[in-house]
């Protein structure tokens, strides 16, 4: 994890210096608090989409869309998932982010699929079916 000096902060400060501690959240992400100079424990960032951590796509995503994509349908009643509810899923198991840490939006579902005819079948109402091998 990257951590820039300023983040690093005595766990006394909590104490002391509270509105200080979360000015650097606010700024920097997160903050690594210390205890005898030694990091104890982390405070991170929360929005609306989740915690915010500007490394997240280096720490998850090991596959790419269409890998994720055919892990998640291949567990799916009938191999078969609404390309939204394809991407939430994928999203929250963390097998594919965007490089921006983002997830995939329902459309880049489709279009993988138009690029994969070999793997996937789009169905009316942007139902993606996993073919079967």
């Amino acid at each position: 994890m990257d951590v820039k000096i300023d983040s690093l902060i005595p766990f006394d400060s909590l104490r002391t210096d509270l509105e200080h501690v979360f000015s650097v959240v606010e700024k920097n992400g997160k903050v690594v608090l210390l205890k005898d100079n030694k990091p104890a424990y982390i405070v991170l960032k929360y929005d609306e989409k989740g915690i915010v951590d500007e490394n997240i796509a280096d720490k998850h995503a090991n596959y790419t869309l269409q890998e994720a994509m055919k892990i998640v349908l291949s567990e799916a009643d009938n191999k078969t998932m609404h390309a939204s509810e394809l991407a939430d899923e994928i999203y929250k198991r963390k097998l594919y982010l965007q490089k921006n840490g983002k997830k995939a939006q329902y459309t880049q579902i489709r279009a993988r699929c138009g690029h994969y005819p070999d793997m996937f079948e789009a169905l009316p109402g942007n139902i993606i079916r996993l073919k079967q091998s």
